[in-house]
């Protein structure tokens, strides 16, 4: 089988939902002699790689294949291939930003000591400045992502960068949560509250009013993002796309409890899927149906499937 070919069967099999099936064929094509190869095999590892569990792989494959798009001098690639870029590090934020509230947990519960560990405290410090590190480097890409837009005509390539724009703002919504929320252990249990968090109710009991309409404003921008890159695809006719960022558009609204929108979008991502044989999001629209069904009473939990942990005395003082 040629290589054209196999590219050729990873995008069908990735096309199909089978994407652990793909990633064999990706992984050694990635290494080929042909730079056009190992690009397309780039881009649709991003696609291929699970970011709850294969992030730091993100991550480099990102760097690789924006290295061989900038050589081969494909600027609009490597600008698509940066807001990607961005997107990944906002994941590894939010775990870092989710590790250094486990550590204040800590230090709150054992008070009398600070720190529980010496090595907490030290942990606790190298995070600070690794997260003030990718803040500098997510908003260095995000002006790259912006500045591309602007440069290029390409509808397709606008489309994309303003999907990446989307999740960066979307990830900045979720990591300022984890951030910014206030109180105890008890005010944290009240505000996780399902009929609280159904109705927006938390938000009044986690966050000052400064930090609320700054969730509010990052909330607000990744829905105009979204809805930006769907006037991009479809000016280029790229209905496939399209249905893709109105089913993204339908978990974003799921996610905050907006149910009628959510179903909306979705129902919009089910016809033009239909209409369109998008398998992909063909095949995700049952699960997101039930989530909104279920009006989310009942959450994924992704931290554990993440692997992030807790700290040390947390957790029986293990290393």
């Amino acid at each position: 089988m040629s290589e054209a070919d196999e590219i050729k069967a990873a995008q069908d099999a990735i096309a199909a939902g089978a994407k652990e099936q793909a990633l064999p064929i990706l992984w050694k094509l990635f290494v080929s002699k042909d730079c056009g190869t190992r690009l397309d095999a780039g881009l649709l590892l991003l696609v291929a790689l699970d970011p709850l569990t294969q992030n730091e792989q993100l991550l480099q494959v990102a760097d690789a294949t924006s290295e061989l798009a900038s050589a081969m001098r494909k600027n609009d690639v490597r600008a698509y291939l940066l807001g990607k870029k961005a997107e990944f590090l906002y994941r590894e934020l939010g775990n870092l930003t989710y590790r250094q509230r486990n550590l204040n947990l800590a230090a709150g519960i054992f008070q009398w000591i600070g720190f529980s560990l010496e090595a907490d405290k030290e942990e606790f410090a190298a995070i600070t400045a690794e997260r003030s590190k990718l803040k500098k480097e997510i908003v260095s890409l995000e002006a790259d992502a912006f500045a591309a837009i602007r440069a290029s005509e390409d509808h397709y390539m606008r489309g994309h960068l303003f999907m990446s724009l989307a999740e960066i703002s979307f990830s900045r919504f979720m990591d300022d949560q984890l951030e910014f929320s206030i109180g105890g252990k008890l005010k944290s249990k009240i505000a996780n509250l399902y009929f609280l968090r159904r109705w927006h109710l938390s938000q009044f009991i986690s966050f000052t009013g400064g930090i609320r309409s700054k969730l509010r404003e990052a909330q607000s921008n990744s829905i105009a993002y979204l809805l930006k890159a769907i006037e991009e695809f479809a000016a280029g006719h790229y209905n496939s796309d399209v249905a893709h960022v109105l089913y993204t558009l339908a978990t974003k609204f799921t996610f905050t409890y907006r149910f009628r929108k959510a179903q909306r979008y979705l129902n919009r991502a089910r016809q033009l899927a239909e209409a369109e044989n998008v398998r992909d999001v063909s095949n995700r629209i049952p699960e997101l149906q039930k989530r909104i069904d279920d009006k989310c009473r009942h959450l994924r939990n992704y931290v554990e499937e993440s692997g992030l942990d807790l700290p040390r005395a947390l957790c029986g003082g293990r290393a």
